[in-house]
């Protein structure tokens, strides 16, 4: 057959480092004699979209390899626990084989990976501080390291790109939200947010990455990386709708339109999709009625927004987000902040965001240009 031409050679999908690994049949063969565990779920696929524990399974079975142990972050493996759930050790559906959980019932299980040889990372991050993929990584990569088990990272493209945005965390608010001492939109691979975390415990055992491709286009068709970004354009808007999750307005979660959207009983939706257009942050909106997510309007008509990423425009979502935060804060008269879990007020954004100076300039009534101007 002929090689390829220039036209295939433009169209072919972007490979993820998990796609080097199985076409890496020398380290195949030999993982197929250690014992091999797999940190993943069903939104790491190939290229061609079969998830990583089916992919690696048949391939190590193939050159006579014996099961993988698979392990889950946040969602579990199928992606079906809510956000912040206790996930459960179980199967996974698609090859039968258990699955310890490492977030919630096995998180801090000193034993997970008793056995283990190497451990294999292959998980989707969606490039905000906040996303818990990437600590879950982290964790697992320094612990294997130190007890001396390899670990092979399966890199993948930050769906946001390599830009940065927003403040470095308070090292005094350090928590599984705010892990990595980088920006809230931190421009990194998960390969790259891992090396200075694992440093320390490299040379215990061997730690390789497998890179992805950056700069080629974007897949085609879309896979969801967690149950609540179901179309790339949340994804595109997550780092600011996802401050929402702090106060008592709707970021659309449990809906189609989930972190695609604002609402509240009694928003001035006309007047808020006005200011989003008016605001330079790469993002539009258009006022419309929404189903009541949150008690006690649920299932009931509440006005809001429907919110998208402007063609090709540059996108600021940690900007739209603060822009929201100031406009929500002085002309919606019921906004409020949530408490933490310690139930202080004001508690779950200073957690979220890992500082507390954005709540405390919103709440002084600081313009969220000034506040995105000190960041910078």
């Amino acid at each position: 057959m002929g090689s390829p031409t220039a036209n295939n050679q433009t169209t072919r999908r972007a490979l993820s480092g998990l796609d080097r690994l199985i076409a890496d049949t020398g380290t195949i063969t030999r993982l197929a004699e250690r014992q091999v565990g797999l940190l993943a779920n069903h939104a790491s696929t190939t290229a061609n979209g079969t998830p990583a524990s089916l992919a690696l399974n048949r391939c190590l079975s193939d050159a006579g390899g014996g099961d993988l142990r698979l392990y889950s972050p946040e969602h579990g493996i199928a992606l079906g626990a809510h956000a912040g759930e206790s996930v459960n050790h179980g199967t996974d559906p698609l090859t039968g084989l258990a699955v310890s959980s490492l977030y919630g019932a096995g998180e801090h299980d000193s034993g997970a990976f008793d056995g283990i040889d190497t451990l294999v990372i292959d998980l989707r991050d969606v490039g905000v501080r906040c996303y818990t993929y990437a600590a879950t990584a982290a964790r697992a990569a320094r612990t294997a390291l130190e007890r001396h088990i390899e670990v092979m990272l399966c890199d993948r493209a930050n769906p946001l790109g390599p830009g940065a945005e927003g403040p470095c965390p308070d090292p005094a608010l350090r928590s599984f939200l705010a892990y990595f001492d980088v920006p809230f939109v931190h421009g990194h691979t998960v390969a790259e947010l891992l090396s200075r975390h694992v440093a320390p415990a490299v040379g215990e055992a061997p730690y390789l990455i497998y890179p992805a491709d950056i700069v080629l286009g974007s897949e085609f068709g879309w896979t969801p990386p967690s149950p609540a970004l179901s179309h790339p354009d949340a994804v595109a808007a997550y780092a600011g709708l996802v401050l929402l999750e702090a106060t008592n307005i709707s970021e659309g979660r449990g809906s189609s339109l989930s972190f695609r959207s604002v609402s509240a009983p009694g928003l001035d939706a006309a007047t808020l999709a006005d200011a989003i257009n008016g605001w330079n942050t790469g993002f539009a909106a258009r006022p419309v009625t929404l189903t009541g997510m949150r008690p006690p309007r649920d299932g009931e008509p509440v006005p809001g927004v429907v919110i998208w990423p402007r063609g090709r425009q540059r996108r600021y979502p940690l900007a739209l987000g603060v822009h929201l935060l100031e406009w929500l804060h002085s002309h919606h008269p019921d906004f409020a902040w949530l408490p933490g879990a310690d139930g202080r007020p004001g508690g779950a954004i200073d957690t979220l965001f890992g500082r507390t100076d954005l709540r405390e300039k919103i709440d002084t009534g600081t313009p969220a240009t000034t506040i995105l101007n000190a960041w910078l």
